[in-house]
This record gives C-alpha cells, structure tokens and sequence, in this order.
C-alpha cells in the first residue's frame, strides 16, 4: 500500500496509481489484472473502493472489464482520448520531452488552419472578442500563456466548427496542468500582442492565408525554443501528478 495524499478522494487516488502503472508499462495492452480481491488488498482498500477506480480507468479508455473474463489494460491509443494527455506527460519515460514534442506539434498544425478558417468565417464580433483578449494585461508569464491560449479557443470559436473546439479543450487543459513549466518559455508579452493583432488584422482582410502564415510562424517558435531548451537537459514536470 502506498502513502495517503492528504484530502484527497481514496478512489481517484486508486485511480491515480493504477493509471500510472498501465502508462509506465508495468500492465501491458492485452494484460489482465489481478482478481479484484486479489487487487484490492495489494491496494489495502475495499472492492466498493476499487471498483469505483477502475471504472474511472475505463472512461479514460485504458481498461476494459468484462464479466468472465475480468479486467483487461486496452491499448490506449486505439481507445483512449486527448483527456489522457496531461496524463501521459508526467509518466513518460524521457522527462516528457516526446508527449511536449507531440503537442506543440499539433497546436501549430491545428492553430494554422483555425486562423485560415477563422479568416473567411469571423463575424466583426468574433473579432472584436478577439482583441479584447488581444489587449489584455497579462500580470504574470502564466497569464500571458493562459491569455495565447484563450486567443486561440476563441479563433476555434470563430471558425464556427465545434470539433476544434473540442480538441482545443483538452490541450488546453494539458498544457495550464503544467503551465508554471510552460510559462517560462512564451515570448515577451509585446510579441505575444503583436502576434495576436496581426492575426485580427488578417481576418478582417479575409486573408486566410496570411492568417495561417502569421499563426505558423508563432507556433513554430514557439515549439522550437521550448524544444531547444528541452534538448539540452530537460527538467521536466514528473515531480508530481497534475492537478
């Protein structure tokens, strides 16, 4: 049995080590668990306790039980969702230096074809939320980062198309889980303002292209210096779970 968190729900924290273990390897796609009796006093819990934690696991996607047959670990990246992701970052066996890779990637390609459709479907009020955020006074780095990704979600919104919404929503949320870490690696507040106004200024041409051009090159950055820092010693985010 492990330490307690203090105050914190006995179930998630059941959970919370068991997703660790299916993220780290320790139970393979295709693995079955022990039997519940079995599991729940390796855990030192009861098996109200213990059912309650897996079937948190089986909505994340990562197990599956079945009556006869048990419960078995499902391979995550045919079942599970981008909610995994703040998740997978702090078990990653390099740091999280793969999973940061592979977000900032997505961000920049999604982030280019948000501000091209936003550019030939924003209405002036969609725009005028837009600079609004644009002009806001960031007193921190990690409200200058929560500032650029509000930006973006609300160019999701313009371009009228709910699933980019839903996508955004869970980078977003991966990313301000760790945002302390993030921050130290956005641009100058001044930058990040110019940036945004010279996208405003592009979808109110109708220009969807330099709005991608504009967005791209942001992003990519973005990506490349938080990627450069990363490769020359990365200190990485595994000191504790996301809150």
């Amino acid at each position: 049995m492990w330490h307690r968190k203090p105050g914190q729900h006995l179930p998630q924290e059941v959970s919370e080590q068991l997703r660790t273990m299916i993220l780290k390897g320790r139970y393979r796609a295709g693995d079955k668990l022990p039997p519940e009796r079995k599991l729940a006093e390796t855990l030192g819990v009861n098996r109200a306790t213990l059912r309650e934690a897996l079937k948190a696991l089986e909505q994340l996607g990562l197990v599956r039980s079945r009556q006869g047959d048990g419960t078995r670990v499902l391979d995550f990246v045919q079942t599970a969702g981008l909610d995994l992701l703040r998740h997978l970052i702090p078990a990653s066996d390099d740091a999280g230096v793969s999973i940061l890779r592979d977000i900032l990637e997505f961000r920049q390609i999604v982030g280019r074809e948000l501000a091209r459709l936003a550019a030939e479907r924003s209405q002036p009020a969609q725009r005028d939320t837009l600079r609004d955020i644009a002009l806001r006074s960031a007193a921190s780095r990690e409200e200058l980062l929560v500032q650029d990704f509000d930006f973006y979600f609300e160019l999701a919104r313009a371009t009228g198309n709910v699933v980019f919404m839903l996508l955004v929503n869970p980078v977003r949320a991966a990313v301000r889980s760790f945002s302390s870490f993030f921050a130290d690696f956005i641009p100058p507040a001044e930058d990040v303002r110019a940036h945004h106004l010279e996208i405003i200024a592009a979808l109110e041409r109708r220009d969807g292209d330099a709005a991608c051009a504009a967005a791209d090159r942001h992003l990519r950055q973005g990506k490349d210096h938080l990627l450069e820092k990363l490769s020359s010693g990365p200190e990485v985010l595994v000191s504790g779970e996301p809150s």
